[in-house]
């Protein structure tokens, strides 16, 4: 077990017992079991362009640390990367921790039939991700420090094509070999996300508690069904000027079209030049000039036919870097 690992995992045990890291505070032993930010996030050489956007990295988890730096790997003294390197553990509540983990928050899964019901055929199973939990990882994100479109689009594979804002893995549509990714869904926590095999946890849809937590409009849903009261959060179709990521590729991810977006002048922006990536270009909040960026997928806008909000369609539109 790495030390960053380690120490993210003390962590966790430390404030769940309700005792304060004194370690945390100065962050010195958690900067130096960094595999690759090892002083902690230095934004200095991050394009000017980025840096307003990649510093939210490093504010908005306050209990789990994400670290923005940038890496030069062909030895050449100029940085090639934009790094992002996270422990990839939520702050806000889920199933999915340990019962005795101050964000474990238990979940009636059947609430899912409900929230997920314009694809529920009746052969979903409603349930936990078997014996899966979030346990701490390592996920380095290295986006290239000039993103550009991509000549030849490659599609997006299995396992963490980005970062949420909070540090957490985006997976793209499609579930492994053997599963239906519309099965996943009603394994989805409160929080629409679920752990892998090896803990790692990630979102495929629309994080609607991160949504809330970066000050989003969300609603809360009721729906009664045989004299049980189901509650759950949507995002309210408001939220597409919201930055809630980045993937691989570098370029921003922001939240669902919805019912209107604006640009960075106010400006009101046409949906219908969302395009086949689920992307457009325009100046947003975060960026001053025009810079593509995608949206979390909305309905019938950006290519696809579903109700869920997917986080991407089945290509990058950038060149993408490294994800490990």
């Amino acid at each position: 077990m790495n030390k960053l690992l380690m120490i993210a995992l003390s962590t966790l045990m430390l404030s769940a017992c309700g005792v304060e890291d004194d370690n945390a505070a100065n962050q010195g032993d958690i900067v130096e079991a960094a595999s690759v930010c090892t002083t902690g996030s230095q934004l200095g050489d991050i394009p000017a362009a980025y840096v307003s956007a990649l510093e939210k990295y490093t504010t908005t988890n306050s209990e789990y640390s994400v670290y923005v730096c940038t890496q030069d790997t062909n030895n050449d003294g100029s940085a090639n990367y934009m790094v992002v390197e996270s422990t990839n553990v939520p702050e806000h509540e889920s199933f999915y921790f340990e019962d005795d983990n101050h964000h474990h928050q238990d979940f009636d899964f059947d609430t899912n039939l409900y929230k997920y019901d314009a694809v529920h055929d009746g052969s979903q199973r409603t349930g936990p991700a078997g014996q899966n939990m979030i346990e701490a990882q390592t996920v380095v994100m290295r986006m290239p420090i000039a993103p550009m479109e991509a000549t030849n689009k490659e599609n997006t594979p299995y396992g963490t094509i980005g970062l949420a804002i909070n540090g957490v893995s985006f997976f793209n549509e499609n579930a492994a070999p053997g599963d239906d990714i519309t099965d996943e869904l009603f394994t989805f926590d409160q929080c629409s996300g679920h752990p892998q095999g090896s803990g790692l946890y990630h979102y495929h849809v629309d994080p609607v508690c991160l949504i809330r937590d970066l000050g989003g409009d969300v609603t809360q849903v009721t729906h009664t069904e045989g004299g049980t009261i189901y509650n759950w959060l949507e995002d309210s179709g408001n939220n597409s000027e919201l930055l809630i990521g980045f993937l691989v590729d570098g370029f921003p991810v922001y939240g669902p079209v919805g019912n209107s977006e604006t640009d960075c002048s106010g400006a009101p922006v046409n949906s219908d030049s969302i395009d086949g990536y689920n992307g457009h270009s325009h100046c947003t909040a975060e960026f001053s000039e025009a810079m593509y960026h995608y949206h979390v997928k909305t309905a019938q806008i950006g290519g696809t036919g579903e109700s869920v909000f997917w986080i991407t369609n089945t290509q990058y539109y950038g060149e993408p870097g490294i994800m490990n």
